[in-house]
């Protein structure tokens, strides 16, 4: 983590006494400029696209942990002592993840215990939101966020499987670890036990489905970097489905459990850095968070990423090839594992290896 960003957060973020508001935006507005204008620079000088995903949830992280120290301190002195409940501020999805391109919507979860007594907790819930997500929203960031107790959580994941797989990544960001450390655990607990076959066929129905929608090929004149086939969901996929299946707290162990060949998790991984390193780009130079690499920008994010032939054509060419072999790598690789975790439900995704393997015949 960049010493600096921690560092000039404290300078910068820690703010003495009672703060009005307006002054505060003011603060947390050129905050973010200055640490998003080096980030890009960081990024413009050859930074791996995970590295500058993890930098700007760090920069998000050390905003939000200052403005959640200031509203606890400041609504615990007008109460006259503490807050009525524990409270802790946990990032979700990929937040949580600790991988936000620089325009991706920023996920947070307000935890309070099981217990909480609503009509206590209201007042304190209401003065976070103020305090925080008002501020956060006139920065211009877009922001999710719902209040939940530890019990709501596990029956909103048992309810819905975005919110169950937004809550895999979850992470405390600020506020009580020890309330943080009880969720947590119940929660791993929970996903690893309760019916992961049926988190996993439904995961793996959303990889066919979604896959299907882009012709189940890699080679689209205009891929959807995260949805489209061999994309970042095609990652992220595989990682949810093993961390349930196999209990697992990093994709690095897929290898030690012999899920994936070490050359073949390696390829895996640095493919998934080139997709967020043109992500990343995507986003710059289009000053919006999306993931279509449109014919007119394909010039643009070549140029920008190094590509250096002389004529715009074969550069664009030439980005198109690496972006092509990189899905190929992750649409092969992800197949790789859900066919293991297909196997292991009692599925047989054989009938879709035709449509992966005209994908790679016409690569060659």
């Amino acid at each position: 983590m960049p010493a600096n960003i921690p560092l000039r957060a404290r300078e910068q973020l820690a703010f003495p006494g009672d703060v009005p508001v307006a002054a505060r935006l003011a603060v947390c507005k050129e905050f973010l400029r200055t640490e998003m204008t080096a980030l890009r620079g960081r990024h413009q000088a050859g930074a791996s696209g995970l590295q500058i995903c993890r930098e700007r949830a760090q920069i998000i992280d050390a905003l939000l942990g200052h403005l959640f120290d200031y509203a606890l301190r400041t609504y615990a002195q007008k109460a006259g002592g503490s807050a009525p409940s524990p409270v802790a501020l946990v990032a979700l999805g990929g937040y949580g993840r600790g991988e936000l391109s620089p325009l991706s919507d920023v996920d947070v979860m307000f935890l309070f215990p099981t217990k909480t007594n609503p009509a206590e907790a209201k007042p304190l819930q209401e003065h976070l939101t103020n305090e925080i997500l008002y501020i956060l929203w006139d920065c211009g960031l877009k922001v999710g966020h719902s209040t939940r107790t530890i019990d709501d959580a596990f029956a909103q994941a048992r309810k819905d499987i975005l919110t169950k797989t937004a809550l895999l990544e979850a992470r405390r960001i600020a506020g009580s670890e020890k309330l943080y450390a009880t969720f947590s655990q119940a929660y791993r607990s929970y996903y690893a036990t309760e019916n992961p076959r049926d988190y996993i066929a439904a995961r793996l129905d959303d990889q066919d489905n979604r896959r299907k929608k882009f012709s189940n090929t890699v080679f689209n004149q205009e891929p959807d970097i995260k949805s489209g086939v061999g994309g970042l969901r095609d990652y992220q996929n595989a990682v949810w489905m093993a961390r349930v299946k196999l209990d697992i707290a990093t994709i690095d162990e897929l290898a030690a459990q012999n899920y994936l060949r070490a050359d073949d998790l390696e390829a895996f991984q640095r493919a998934y850095d080139f997709l967020l390193r043109v992500r990343n780009e995507l986003h710059f130079i289009s000053a919006r968070a999306t993931d279509v690499m449109s014919l007119d920008l394909q010039p643009r994010l070549a140029e920008a990423l190094g590509y250096q032939a002389p004529e715009m054509l074969a550069r664009v060419e030439a980005f198109m090839q690496d972006y092509y072999r990189a899905a190929q790598t992750i649409f092969r690789v992800s197949k790789l594992v859900e066919d293991r975790l297909a196997l292991s439900i009692g599925r047989n995704l054989n009938g879709d290896k035709r449509s992966l393997r005209d994908s790679l015949l016409a690569s060659r």
